[in-house]
């Protein structure tokens, strides 16, 4: 065994060994790593990304040696380089080497150029794996794709062999031996190893950022170590952003959500190395950096972009690197171009011409055409010398630039937008261009359909961008959607559907473009050819022409107020369309000009879009020609094309116009003659819309002409239902017409009943109910898999249009009324035995009903709350059923009752409430309806019985609760809690029935049950303890505590008090066995912990102040593992709490009780009843009392963690505080001492909650406690807003700004009307708020690439953009200054004359006028930073105004001349419209 000053010389032997040493790399580096007694294994598998080690300081030659013998292998071996081990090591070594000395080495070391190796030899190894069948990587095996032992490299290598030779390395006179036989790394340890690089590289950034403001020396040495020549880092960075992007895809594709994470944490490290590069050759007039990232990194940055966006990662990390790539693309390529680009003077594409002038476009596309290239891999393969390739294409990135560039430039206001619109323009057509030559380079064959998808996301970028292109530019461009070619192969709806997005104008015939109509009637003529094609059976391409194309092209048509030209359009396609279904019968029958939304659409626009003449002719033409000799309608299409368009004008309200009653009189004479015949018409259905559409929006009185044309359709209708529901098969679209029919039928019976109507209703009602108990389960359930999603065109089968009924039914509730209640009892029955047959597959409850179960939701929408109190005629039939089914059907009792609970509980009729409440009685004894629905049931029969005259037999006698509960096992689980929550409420209803009875009746009663009680007492040692009859005897007791003066003659106090300290005992023995569970850490214990604490609760005199209680409950405190929102500790503290006798300090307690709840939701049961317990306790103090607990939990502090819960508790405390009139009481003292802490904490807030908990106890101190607070809280209120309205205000989320600024206004407000008296010479705090307050309306956006060149922003953390209603709340600021109360700025003395309150009035402000001119100023500082949105100036501008009427001509004329020019151009626009809108005070 070596002595102990052998020691380094054992070192020094070692690192000799190392040096000659023959073992592999990882050997070597192993070894390396234990000389300075770092073990590599452990660091793997414990990798740190957040290292905070302290700077090394003392000498460490042992681990200096290290580090250059590792850089000099690494610069002389490739092994080395692509071995992961070497910057595991590599990173250990920054943490022990002083940062001087580490510079020094990496320096003489040229770590830049090792690093660049590093990276070229990773790229070479991961596009070579890659390039031969290795995209998907194994993360199970690091070695499985190596190409080492593959036969085909073996013979690629020929008769190379493996042999070692000895290198001299260019800084070392000694000879090392190096392993030249470079053996390829698999892509996944590739990816590993370049992580550990990029680690390393974040370290040397990281320890130069750390050593910036301590060492400056060292700092100095450690940027010049990393500080490379422009083009050298521009390869680096090039080369790290492409082995980035493969690694970035390739982790999210196999879910390494750890790996990417890391890369995102330590790849920025590379940007700042760009940053840190030497700028000897950047000048004026030489942008070489420029140029050297154009080439070199350009097209790299955007692959790693896209790479990064495709990411299912959203963390800060990924953003900031975003961000971070951005910046130096806009840097360096983007801006320089558009720089260049406004040199030339260009001002863009010349389309005055009638041949455009494309010389703007050309030096665009030149500047990017060279860089825009992904090159393959510099290094070869030496085995094959072949180049390894990729499988990205260079045209993939266009959009990516595209939108870089987009954002790269201002575009905030209109005069930005117009200036930046040409380059914008020229560039999209740049890059378009470029996509097509590109794409056709890049793969010939299949250029155009890429070249379509890059253009479509080019539109799409310009369209989410907000880029305006020109008509002449989009229209240069739509020979792309395929509209001029034959057939729908080559058409591109969503391109078709972006360009009608960004420019309608070009569909349109009155836009003076020369191609218009030409490409208007191609579009026309491909969507009628999709709809011969496919009809609406490709629903992606339907909805896409429909939603996108049809719709956009319809509202263009209004906007351009050319409405009667779509018409047309629209009429001579319906012709087309229905003159191709007579010649062909297998056409679809609905095409996407006959779509509901289109006529819906139509409708709105029609009211604003079309004259009185133009409806008018439009009616009379429809009436005249839709007319045949024979009075019926003519069968022609353009009968048909009338009629669609008039249906359309119909559903809404259309204006009258001249002999308008005679024109719609003759139509629906029309009408009604056809379809009281039986003429064969496909559309039928909709002359049944029409006339139902005519009766809801036109006909107002049953007395004129047009009502007598309708209403005998009323008896057709009924007639109509009847003969289709006996073969919905015969006629075309029978199903519709029979639902659109019985939707009249409805429509006119609820606005025109007479008896005759009435009775063709019931006849209806009777057949459609009949279609509806035809609907087997079955094809309930066969439904759920192609459910109907409400349109016309799928009402195509019996169940869809027994749904279809029901709906129309459920959709006018007064309707039940007409409906006999057998009828509905049967149609309930039956819609309640689909609706179980799809409550089974759903499992899911009403609340939360899947859009597959369709029945299931209609049923759900019956039995709502809301729903029956809007129809209480079904009440009645709707509870006889669920009531007859819960006994009956067992299968169902979980939907019956949970049905049952949703029924309003005061609609049920006083007969029917009994009967129910027998009924779940029994069904409750005969124990066979699982845990979740013996609890619906016991809710419901506490809800039933608490309501008042219910003659049920629960509610009459003791003794069917008491079998009840027997009846109701308790199974150990979650639900027995809220079994016994819901028993809890039966019991106190019945024995509020109990209660109320006559007293002789009510002593017998209650002396019987006071007799079982005590029997039940006696025999507790027999008693199941964990049972609901113990449970009940608990209740019992409790409930007869209670009423004991009430009940003093049915039994004997003493008697029941001692039943109660006997069972309160067997209590305590619980709580012991619990307390020993709990020991043992068997946390299944956790159930019966909480019934046994919830047992105190009805004995809470008698756990009060007892000691053996507390003890207990600490104990239990302490072994439970407490966390928020916890059941256990909830209840544990809460029962501590209550413990705590009135002359115990509650401080503690109360506050860990607490500490128990969640903050953001404080009306949830639990947190309300925390709220209401504590009110109370604290009412029931002592001033003395209250005034200590405050002061205890003052002293824990109002900062930091659990401060929202001291701050809770604090505003209850003060809350029950009565007003204070001594202000030398130590009452007082300590209100004042507390309002100088919530200032304090108001502005140090880290939480909303905290922030709103202090402002709120703030706010109830100002407004109740007025007398105990001092000029020095005044003044610290103030200055708290201020600097709450400053940079150095709370470090809160950006989202509760709204919240933030509305509770600070609040504060202010209060302060000025309440304590205006002591801001008299306060003025310069009251300024400085105001002024603080101002500027957050002006709240700039967050733009991180600003940061960086104005660091002196001082807006508050916390502000985001705020609106019109925040400046309102400033304004009352302002007016109240201004213009206050007499109460607010004179104490109350009794006989004071008017004249004394007018003076003190203008007394405040003439004061006010004084200091007021330093927030105008403030405005006008603030309007050159930023700018307010028209709303936010309109609400500003009143209070402006105020604080100028109370302004002197000299307090005026000493702001005009302290501003500036530009201020003073902003002060004389307001002041002109002060004069002009806002002198209200000035006479």
């Amino acid at each position: 065994m070596p002595l102990i000053a052998e020691r380094p010389r054992s070192s020094q032997e070692a690192l000799l060994r190392l040096e000659k040493g023959t073992a592999s790399p990882t050997t070597q580096i192993h070894e390396a790593a234990q000389i300075i007694g770092v073990d590599l294994t452990l660091c793997e598998s414990h990798p740190e990304v957040h290292r905070d080690v302290q700077i090394q300081t003392n000498a460490t030659p042992k681990e200096e040696w290290v580090l250059r013998w590792l850089l000099k292998r690494l610069r002389s071996g490739k092994n080395y380089r692509v071995d992961e081990a070497s910057f595991l090591l590599l990173r250990q070594l920054i943490d022990l080497i002083s940062p001087k000395n580490l510079a020094a080495i990496l320096k003489d070391q040229k770590f830049l150029s090792i690093l660049c190796d590093t990276l070229e030899d990773l790229e070479a190894d991961i596009f070579s794996g890659l390039g031969n069948g290795l995209a998907t990587l194994s993360s199970d095996s690091e070695s499985s794709h190596t190409l080492s032992g593959s036969p085909t490299r073996d013979d690629r290598r020929g008769n190379q062999g493996r042999k070692r030779k000895r290198m001299t390395t260019e800084n070392d006179a000694d000879a090392m031996d190096v392993d030249v036989d470079e053996e390829r790394q698999n892509p996944a340890a590739c990816f590993l190893a370049f992580i550990r690089a990029l680690d390393c590289l974040h370290g040397f950034v990281t320890l130069a950022h750390r050593t910036l403001g301590t060492d400056g020396v060292a700092n100095s040495h450690l940027k010049l170590a990393l500080r490379g020549e422009p083009e050298a880092v521009a390869m680096l960075l090039g080369r790290a952003f492409r082995v980035a992007a493969v690694a970035a895809k390739q982790f999210s594709h196999e879910g390494k959500t750890t790996d990417l994470q890391h890369l995102l944490y330590v790849f920025p490290s590379v940007v700042d190395l760009w940053e840190s590069r030497s700028y000897r050759e950047d000048d004026m007039d030489n942008k070489s950096s420029n140029e050297y990232f154009a080439r070199h990194c350009f097209a790299h940055a955007l692959r790693l972009q896209i790479c990064l966006r495709s990411a299912k990662l959203d963390t800060d990390e990924r953003a900031t690197l975003l961000h971070a790539v951005e910046r130096i693309i806009a840097l360096h390529v983007l801006l320089p171009a558009r720089a260049a680009f406004f040199e030339r003077g260009s001002s863009g594409i010349d389309y005055s011409k009638d041949e455009p002038d494309w010389s703007s476009v050309k030096p665009v596309t030149d500047t990017f055409r060279p860089i825009i290239r992904e090159f393959a891999v510099a290094k070869e393969n030496k085995a094959s010398n072949e180049a390894c390739m990729h499988p990205w294409r260079s045209v993939e990135l266009l959009p990516e630039l595209f939108d870089n560039a987009v954002r790269a430039v201002p575009r905030d206001v209109f005069r930005r937008q117009t200036h930046e619109a040409p380059w914008l323009e020229t560039l999209f057509v740049a890059v378009a261009e470029l996509a097509f030559s590109t794409a056709k380079e890049e793969d010939f064959a299949t250029f155009s359909s890429k070249f379509i998808s890059v253009l479509e996301h080019l539109l799409q970028v310009a369209l989410d961008r907000k880029v305006g292109l020109s008509l002449h530019t989009i229209l240069a461009h739509a020979n792309y959607t395929g509209l001029f070619e034959q057939g729908l192969e080559k058409v591109q709806w969503n391109v078709t559907a972006l360009f009608i997005s960004l420019g309608v104008d070009i569909f349109l015939p009155n836009s003076g473009l020369r191609d218009s109509r030409k490409l208007l009637d191609g579009l026309l003529d491909k969507v009628l050819l999709q709809w011969r094609e496919s009809g609406s059976r490709k629903r992606r391409d339907y909805d896409i022409i429909k939603s996108k194309v049809v719709l956009p092209l319809l509202r263009g048509f209004a906007a351009a107020r050319d409405l009667p030209s779509f018409m047309e359009l629209w009429h001579n396609q319906l012709v087309i369309v229905e003159e191709a279904r007579q010649d062909n019968n297998n056409l679809s029958l609905f095409s996407v000009w006959e779509d509901d939304e289109l006529a819906d659409t139509y409708s709105e626009l029609m009211r604003n879009s079309l004259t009185e003449t133009h409806i008018a002719a439009q009616m009379r033409t429809a009436a005249s020609e839709t007319r045949a000799e024979s009075g019926k309608v003519a069968e022609t299409s353009q009968s048909y094309a009338k009629f669609v368009i008039v249906e359309a004008s119909f559903r809404g309200r259309v204006s009258t116009f001249p002999e308008s009653e005679k024109t719609l009189t003759s139509l629906l004479e029309t009408i009604t003659s056809t379809l009281s015949s039986k003429q064969a018409l496909h559309w039928r259905w909709r002359l049944w819309r029409l006339v139902r559409n005519f009766l809801d929006n036109t006909l107002q009185s049953a007395d004129n002409t047009m009502a007598s044309a309708i209403l005998p359709l009323v008896d057709v209708a009924a007639k109509t239902v009847h003969r289709n529901h006996k073969d919905l098969t015969k006629a075309q679209l029978s199903p519709l017409e029979s639902w659109e029919a019985y939707r009249f039928l409805i429509t006119a019976t609820k606005a025109h009943a007479s008896d005759e109507q009435l009775g063709s209703f019931v006849k209806a009602t009777k057949d459609v109910t009949d279609l509806i108990t035809s609907i087997s389960t079955k094809d309930a359930k066969k439904s759920m898999k192609a459910p109907w999603n409400g349109r016309t065109d799928t009402v195509d089968s019996q169940t869809t249009l027994g749904l279809a009924y029901f709906l129309t039914l459920v959709r006018v509730p007064e309707v039940w009324a007409l409906v006999s209640s057998d009828e509905r009892s049967r149609l309930f029955r039956h819609i309640l035995s689909l609706a179980a047959a799809q409550y089974r597959s759903s499992s899911l409850p009403l609340e939360a009903v899947s859009e597959e179960a369709r029945f299931l939701q209609a049923w759900a929408s019956v039995v709502c709350h809301e729903y029956m109190l809007n129809a209480p005629f079904i009440v009645s039939d709707l509870s006889l059923l669920l009531n007859e089914g819960i006994e009956q059907d067992s299968s169902n009792r979980k939907l019956l009752v949970e049905s049952l609970q949703r029924v309003p509980a005061p609609l049920i009729t006083r007969g029917l409430r009994t009967t129910i409440l027998n009924k779940l009685q029994n069904v409750l004894l005969k124990q066979d309806s699982s845990p979740d629905v013996t609890i619906g049931i016991i809710t419901m029969m506490a809800k039933l019985a608490a309501m008042p005259k219910c003659d049920a037999t629960l509610t009459s006698d003791w003794d069917p609760i008491w079998t009840a509960a027997r009846a109701v096992p308790l199974e150990g689980t979650d639900l027995d809690l809220q079994i016994m929550k819901a028993f809890r409420s039966l019991h106190r209803a019945v024995s509020a029935k109990l209660l109320v009875s006559s007293e002789d009746e009510r002593n017998k009663m209650f002396k019987k049950l006071f007799s079982r009680a005590s029997k039940q007492t006696a025999k507790m040692k027999q008693v199941d303890r964990d049972s609901m009859a113990c449970y009940l005897l608990r209740l019992t007791l409790s409930e007869l505590w209670v009423h004991r003066k009430q009940l003093q003659t049915a039994f004997s106090e003493k008697e029941l008090a001692a039943c109660r300290e006997k069972v309160f005992d067997f209590v305590l023995a619980d709580m012991k066995h619990v307390k020993d569970q709990c020991r043992k850490q068997k946390m299944e214990e956790t159930i019966t912990l909480i019934k046994t604490i919830d047992a105190l609760e009805d004995f809470e005199d008698l756990a009060t102040n007892n000691v053996e209680v507390e003890k207990f409950l600490s104990k239990i405190d302490n072994y439970m593992e407490m966390s928020v929102d916890s059941e256990p500790s909830r209840l544990i503290r809460r029962r501590l709490l209550a413990s705590k006798g009135p002359e115990q300090s509650i401080a503690q307690p109360v506050l860990q009780c607490a500490e128990t709840l969640s903050l953001q939701a404080l009306y949830a049961e639990d947190q309300q009843l925390f709220i209401r317990t504590t009110t109370e306790r604290f009412r029931s103090m002592t001033v003395e009392k209250i005034t200590q607990t405050i002061c205890e939990v003052r002293g824990l502090g109002l900062i930091g963690e659990n401060a929202g819960y001291r701050l809770l508790v604090l505003y209850l405390a003060v809350s029950s505080l009565p007003p204070v009139e001594d202000k030398e009481s130590a009452t007082a003292r300590e209100i004042s001492l507390l309002c100088t802490s919530l200032a304090e904490a108001i502005v140090q807030s880290t939480s909303i909650d905290q922030f709103c908990f202090a402002s709120e106890c703030l706010d109830l101190l100002l407004r109740s406690h007025t007398r105990s607070l001092t000029q020095c809280n005044i003044d610290s209120i103030l200055s708290a807003i201020a600097s709450a309205s400053s940079k150095i205000g709370p470090q809160i989320s950006p989202a509760y700004a709204p919240t933030i600024y509305t509770r600070l206004c609040r504060l202010m407000g209060v302060v000025l009307s309440l304590q205006r008296l002591k801001i008299g010479g306060r003025f310069h705090l009251v300024v400085n708020a105001m002024q603080r307050l101002l500027g957050c309306l002006f709240a700039r956006s967050r733009k991180r690439g600003r940061s960086r060149f104005q660091p002196t922003l001082s807006q508050p953390f916390w502000l985001a953009p705020l609106d019109a209603s925040h400046a309102t709340y400033y304004t009352r600021l302002l007016t109240s200054l201004c213009d206050p109360t007499v109460s607010a700025v004179l104490r109350p003395q009794p006989g004071a004359s008017r004249e004394a309150l007018t003076d003190q009035t203008k007394k405040a402000k003439r004061i006010a006028g004084q200091y007021l001119q330093y927030v105008v100023m403030e405005y006008a500082q603030c309007s050159l930073r930023g700018s307010l949105s028209p709303e936010v100036k309109a609400a500003i501008l009143p209070g402006l105004y105020a604080a100028l009427d109370v302004m002197s001509r000299e307090s005026m004329r000493a702001l005009n001349a302290a501003l500036d020019v530009s201020g003073r151009a902003v002060f004389k626009s307001l002041y002109d419209d002060y004069v002009k809108f806002g002198k209200w005070n000035k006479g």
